[in-house]
């Protein structure tokens, strides 16, 4: 049995190895956490002493080389720092990025690009990457190299959208060029583009981009294009404007207006509310409370009732813009119904030159209670009208109105010219 029995001495050597193992251990963890907790702090000591207790750690590294290029405009000690951290660790593209304006505050382009190169290389699907590389490829004018890193942005990372594309438009001014080499096969970006086109009341641009869009035979929301025809409809770029709707018509079907006559759309109410291009729009006005009816209707399945609560109105915030033209009589109307409607001042239907504001007609009111009836008007158009608009009106406005009344079967249907008989 003693020959099993440890002896004295050994177990001492044992006791001291255990405990000098778990001193290095604590050691190491109490290094570690240090080094970490000064890698936190910003100020250059903290970094330094967390350098000297983790040498091996490419992001201290790094940092201290950030410190000296952007803090202490140290180019040499940074340059060195962020090679140390790209060869400790050459799959981090932040790392290769800071070394390439490192390199490039130093007059070393080529390098720099190389170091570009190794950025991409290191994180090729990251869209942080991409985005700054293609920004210091536009630093160096080298804007063949950019235009599809912003793409690569653009197309994965929507938080990058805008200002990829006022970067891209600001170097390029080619719509052509944009859609070659930056704008992704996605109507988000293109929409993105009008959007910056028509602030800057770029026209002509603005309607490449759209015609470009509808090319690719994409699918969009309808309200995505309601911007860019406002914007239209504001220039008074009416035939644009109609056809840009013509190419709504034609991603949408759904907005076709069935009667060939009859220039309002949706007349009967029965389709869905676009609120926006060539269809019904509303603003919502408190004392007016409106919606389909799905129990009272003139024809077809529905129509449009509004009642009031009492205070006044003079706009009930419902209109349609109606391309027409010039020098043209034109008849317009609607199938009204009424309940109650008591006021001095009954609603009625008025047609209004768009870009004068100057009314060309309106119908009689609405009062009382009736059944279904006919409302009907005529205008003719000016020399220089191309657009009206069709509004539901109070004239005065300021009198106190109760009641309801429905709308359905609206029209607005141009007059043929009295031909004159051949003797």
């Amino acid at each position: 049995m003693d020959r099993y029995v440890i002896s004295r001495p050994i177990r001492v050597v044992i006791a001291i190895f255990v405990l000098a193992t778990f001193a290095l251990y604590l050691g190491t963890i109490w290094s570690l956490w240090r080094a970490d907790w000064l890698q936190h702090r910003p100020d250059l000591r903290s970094l330094e002493a967390s350098a000297h207790l983790q040498p091996w750690n490419a992001q201290t590294q790094w940092m201290l080389g950030q410190y000296s290029l952007n803090a202490t405009q140290d180019y040499a000690t940074a340059l060195t720092l962020l090679q140390r951290a790209v060869k400790l660790n050459p799959y981090k593209g932040r790392y290769w990025l800071d070394l390439a304006a490192a390199y490039q505050v130093g007059g070393e382009t080529n390098k720099s690009q190389e170091a570009l190169e190794r950025a991409l290389r290191a994180e090729p699907t990251s869209t942080e990457i991409a985005w700054e590389t293609a920004n210091f490829y536009l630093a160096q004018n080298d804007i063949k190299r950019a235009l599809p890193l912003l793409r690569v942005a653009l197309q994965h990372d929507p938080k990058y959208a805008t200002a990829a594309i006022e970067l891209s438009w600001r170097v390029t001014r080619s719509v052509q060029r944009m859609i070659n080499e930056t704008l992704p096969a996605q109507p988000a970006p293109y929409f993105a583009l009008l959007k910056l086109l028509v602030t800057q009341n770029q026209s002509l641009p603005a309607s490449e981009v759209w015609r470009a869009l509808i090319a690719q035979s994409s699918t969009f929301p309808t309200e995505e294009a309601f911007p860019y025809f406002d914007y239209l409809i504001h220039a008074q770029l009416i035939e644009q404007a109609k056809n840009v709707w013509a190419d709504l018509i034609k991603v949408h079907p759904e907005l076709q207006n069935g009667a060939t006559s009859n220039l309002i759309s949706d007349s009967g109410f029965e389709m869905k509310f676009v609120n926006g291009g060539f269809g019904w729009r509303r603003r919502e006005h408190d004392p007016v409370n409106a919606y389909f009816d799905t129990k009272e209707f003139h024809s077809g399945v529905r129509s449009l009732q509004i009642a009031f609560t009492g205070p006044a109105v003079s706009d009930f915030g419902l209109y349609q813009y109606i391309p027409v033209q010039p020098s043209t009589t034109y008849r317009f109307g609607a199938y009204v119904k009424t309940k109650d409607l008591i006021t001095a001042s009954g609603p009625r239907l008025a047609v209004e030159d768009s870009a004068t504001g100057k009314v060309l007609a309106s119908t009689d009111e609405f009062l009382d209670t009736s059944g279904w009836s006919k409302h009907s008007a005529e205008f003719v158009t000016g020399t220089d009208t191309h657009l009206v608009t069709l509004r539901l009106v109070r004239i005065p406005g300021n009198l106190l109105i109760k009641g309801a009344f429905w709308l359905d079967d609206v029209e607005l249907t141009p007059i043929p010219p009295v031909q004159s008989a051949t003797p």
